[in-house]
């Protein structure tokens, strides 16, 4: 188990959190609702496609993570196309709060744009395992 969250913990927690979101909205579907983080996105999906995508994203998240230690050449790959839409969607929450930071400021919003960082990180990390593998 060490060998699989090695250098990749935060992928991992980010992949457990989009799974976690999912249950929530499958579980109780009104708090997508009641969630400023959601706004932006509800204009354009249904609540119920959006837990689908994040349960989608998130299980194909924890298979990249682990494929990534089989497949020098799928694993990165699909870790950072993981990430990549990951950044999109923690932005599109740190948006939606910031959206509404005159009425009522958040401290998600540093909480949300500092996911989205990091996302785009590990992107950027799972894209030069991609390369460097190659190379070898």
């Amino acid at each position: 188990m060490r060998r699989y969250l090695e250098g990749r913990l935060f992928e991992w927690v980010a992949a457990v959190c989009m799974i976690f979101i999912a249950t929530q909205i499958f579980i109780w579907p009104d708090t997508i609702l009641g969630a400023d983080s959601f706004t932006l996105l509800l204009h354009f999906i249904p609540g119920f496609y959006i837990a689908i995508f994040l349960l989608l994203f998130g299980i194909g998240r924890l298979f990249s993570l682990i494929a990534n230690g089989r497949s020098k050449v799928y694993g990165p790959r699909i870790r950072a196309y993981g990430a990549a839409a990951g950044s999109v969607l923690w932005a599109q929450f740190a948006l939606s709060l910031a959206d509404s930071i005159a009425i009522h400021p958040s401290p998600n919003i540093p909480i949300w744009t500092s996911f989205a960082l990091a996302e785009i990180y590990t992107a950027y990390r799972a894209a030069s395992d991609e390369i460097s593998n190659a190379r070898h």
